[in-house]
C-alpha cells in the first residue's frame, strides 16, 4: 500500500513540474529586469531616467 502512495505522490510531482516551471519562467520574464540596453540612431546607449 505504501508503494502505491509513493508512486501517486511521485506522479503528481512529475505532472506539476512542467506547468510550475513555465509559470515561474513567465513570472521571471515579466518581472525581473534583464538589463537590456537600448541604442539610439547614433549608436550611443539610451539611459532611462525613470530608473531608481
Amino acid at each position: 500500500m505504501t508503494d502505491q502512495i509513493d508512486l501517486i505522490i511521485a506522479g503528481i510531482g512529475i505532472a506539476l513540474a512542467v506547468p510550475v516551471t513555465f509559470m515561474v519562467a513567465n513570472w521571471v520574464r515579466k518581472n525581473v529586469d534583464h538589463g537590456e540596453m537600448r541604442f539610439g540612431p547614433d549608436g550611443k546607449v539610451i539611459e532611462d531616467e525613470d530608473k531608481t
